[in-house]
């Protein structure tokens, strides 16, 4: 049981879950053709009320919060289950009116009481769980395959959810060599047994100030002795960014013909790795190139022995998900939008590049001499070693 509920009698438990106001509760069988024009009162923005009453797992993480912001912006009554620390999702309070941020902690996804609690009063279901990195404690099974499993079985059983939105991975594939990625698409294909109607995402490599994507790659080029490359770094990708990723479900709520659909949404720009490696030391002003290109069977020796111990140990500090062989398997596939696939223009969006404006901004920010320098290489000679350690200036 939650501890927030097992604080409180029944009654009171579902008061404070209520967060003053509850649409949904006050008439369980409304049918909600199109949820975000439901029992809708007030001009719109954060203090009315949208008729949504969403339940979004994964809604500290990186996507999930700018999920919760755009839902709550709309008037949306969001409830948040996790399993950190309070601290890591107190930011997530600040992002709706009075009550309408509902936090309910020490998340254990494998307690079907506690996910059922987490839904009970929800007409939407959002799934942003995932992982690139298996630890000693979970698997990709256990997150990708397993629990979207359940929780898809748990909303459809329910009665009152009507939609259920579940985050895949763009180069999801049940015959794919990364396990990663062999997981997301059983995991697919699980939850649409399991709740037809359900829309899937399936999302790019996503962009953003506290991405896995851009800035991975940033502490490869500057915080390690070289960036290992797999290949020639002729791999596709398609990244998009964050904002237009949490309007395309607020997009995929506002139309009733998203249900059963798969959206996968990839920016304007398809780019290489390699190009990718290339934007991010233009963009930083490093003028000294620290990859290196290599085969992908020396680059998977490299990473083998490492992933194996780390599986073994508790969490380690400085873990990057790149470093991994299940990675170089997925990085030798190109990730891109298929062809004739639904995808942001069906939700009437358009969405921005990552190479310039907002979404390349966070790198900016990555510069060793600082925002208007970059490299300080041209200066490194006249700089004291302790200070060239200590911000890790290269010569």
């Amino acid at each position: 049981m939650l501890p927030v509920l097992a604080r409180n009698a029944a009654g009171s438990a579902l008061a404070r879950l209520a967060g003053l106001r509850w649409v949904a509760a006050a008439s369980s069988n409304r049918e909600y053709s199109s949820i975000l024009t439901a029992e809708k009162h007030g001009p719109g923005g954060r203090s009315s009320v949208s008729g949504i009453v969403a339940t979004v797992f994964g809604s500290n993480g990186f996507v999930g919060s700018y999920i919760v912001n755009e839902l709550a912006r709309r008037g949306s009554q969001v409830v948040c289950p996790f399993r950190s620390t309070e601290n890591e999702a107190m930011h997530l309070k600040q992002m709706g009116d009075l009550g309408q941020i509902v936090l309910l902690p020490e998340l254990d996804i494998r307690d079907d009481e506690q996910i059922k609690r987490a839904i009970s009063r929800s007409n939407v279901v959002i799934n942003c769980i995932g992982m690139r990195l298996q630890t000693m404690n979970w698997s990709f099974e256990d997150v990708h395959v397993d629990f979207p499993k359940r929780l898809a079985k748990i909303a459809a059983e329910s009665g009152h959810v009507d939609r259920l939105i579940h985050f895949s991975d763009m180069g999801a594939d049940v015959d794919h060599a990364s396990k990663r990625m062999r997981t997301k698409a059983l995991g697919d294909e699980a939850v649409r047994a399991a709740f037809p109607s359900a829309t899937i995402v399936r999302p790019a490599d996503i962009v953003g100030i506290e991405d896995h994507f851009y800035n991975y790659l940033i502490y490869q080029l500057t915080l390690t002795v070289f960036a290992p490359v797999v290949e020639t770094g002729s791999n596709k990708v398609q990244p998009t960014y964050v904002l237009d990723v949490a309007d395309a479900v607020a997009a995929a709520l506002r139309k009733p013909e998203t249900k059963g659909q798969t959206y996968y949404l990839g920016g304007p720009e398809v780019l290489t790795i390699r190009e990718v490696y290339n934007l991010l030391l233009k963009t930083m002003r490093i003028h000294r190139d620290d990859t290196v290109h290599l085969p992908a069977w020396a680059v998977k020796a490299m990473y083998k022995p490492m992933d194996a111990v780390r599986r073994m140990l508790p969490g380690l500090p400085m873990t990057s998900p790149l470093a991994t062989d299940d990675y170089v398997e997925e990085s030798l596939r190109d990730k891109v939008v298929p062809a004739d696939a639904l995808g942001y223009a069906d939700l009437d969006i358009v969405p921005q590049k990552v190479t310039d404006g907002l979404a390349i901004e966070p790198v900016r920010h990555a510069r060793v001499g600082g925002y208007r320098w970059g490299d300080m290489a041209t200066v490194a000679k006249d700089v004291p070693e302790s200070v060239r350690k200590y911000y890790n200036i290269k010569q």
